[in-house]
């Protein structure tokens, strides 16, 4: 047998620049179905369904577990495409669909994921419970910091589309492992920060500038004079576009629609709190008129 780390290494060579080229007639072949991939994948949706129907058992969850089910099944079905399906082929031969790949990893998917609150559905597949401990409480809360998380979060966008580490990631199995790994496990942190936030003018404030600063990016891929990423020249000549129009077609897709997720969300967070506000200050009025 080979080496694991090898044949890990392996799997992802089929999503750099330096691998097999990709033709518009050849690409729908261009899977990465290997199980250093589809395992994980795999893995995550047994624990999770087998969690499932743990919780499913306790009445009280029901409401609750349908969104999340949904949530969970909708960031499968997301990564699936972004790691798994030529897509992530494709993103190696053209920055645009390299935007697109950026889109589901670092914003669509890991929102999902914490929305369908993992760490609780798999802990019960695992454990067979659904308690929350409160040391897990209390280490959930010590990492609820969203404007350090928003700053790690930037930080990472912008090193990994600087031209040197961009060519590095699509050039290196290593460092492709490393780009991918870092930017998921870091946006978990940040999406997570956000969603379960305890004050809401935080997480509306970092959603809010990671907004501002990811148009910035996506404006200065927009209106560069000339291609910031030459390795994607060749791809983007192959399928019928010159490599500005390419890089230009990307960043409108992070300064676009990615920047009107990060305002969307920030606008959820922002009603999630003026109606718990609301909640409160009824309460409130209502067990004072309850005591005169």
């Amino acid at each position: 047998m080979g080496d694991p780390a090898n044949a890990l290494v392996s799997v992802w060579s089929l999503c750099l620049a330096s691998g097999n080229s990709v033709a518009s007639a050849t690409i729908w072949s261009a899977w990465s179905i290997a199980p250093a991939v589809t395992v994980p994948l795999i893995l995550f949706g047994a624990f999770y369904a087998a969690g499932v129907f743990r919780r499913a058992a306790e009445p009280h969850d029901s409401g609750a577990l349908s969104y999340e089910i949904t949530a969970a099944a909708t960031a499968m079905f997301l990564l699936a495409i972004a790691v798994v399906s030529p897509l992530c082929r494709l993103s190696a031969a053209l920055a645009s669909v390299h935007m697109v790949q950026h889109l589901v990893l670092v914003v669509l998917a890991p929102q999902l994921i914490v929305i369908a609150a993992p760490v609780r559905t798999v802990g019960a597949g695992l454990r067979g419970t659904t308690r929350t401990t409160s040391s897990n409480r209390r280490r959930e809360l010590q990492w609820n910091r969203p404007l350090l998380a928003a700053g790690a979060y930037g930080f990472l966008i912008w090193f990994w589309h600087a031209p040197a580490t961009y060519e590095l990631a699509l050039t290196s199995a290593g460092w492709h492992l490393l780009y991918l790994g870092s930017l998921v496990l870091v946006s978990l942190w940040f999406w997570t920060c956000v969603v379960r936030a305890r004050s809401t003018g935080a997480a509306a404030l970092a959603l809010l500038l990671t907004m501002v600063h990811t148009g910035l990016l996506g404006a200065l891929l927009t209106f560069a004079p000339r291609p910031l990423y030459p390795i994607m020249s060749g791809g983007a000549i192959a399928f019928g576009l010159s490599p500005i129009e390419d890089q230009q077609l990307a960043g409108l897709i992070m300064w676009v629609p990615m920047g009107l997720i990060y305002l969307l969300s920030a606008l959820l967070v922002i009603s999630r709190g003026l109606s718990a506000q609301s909640l409160g200050q009824s309460s409130a009025t209502t067990g004072n008129a309850d005591w005169k």
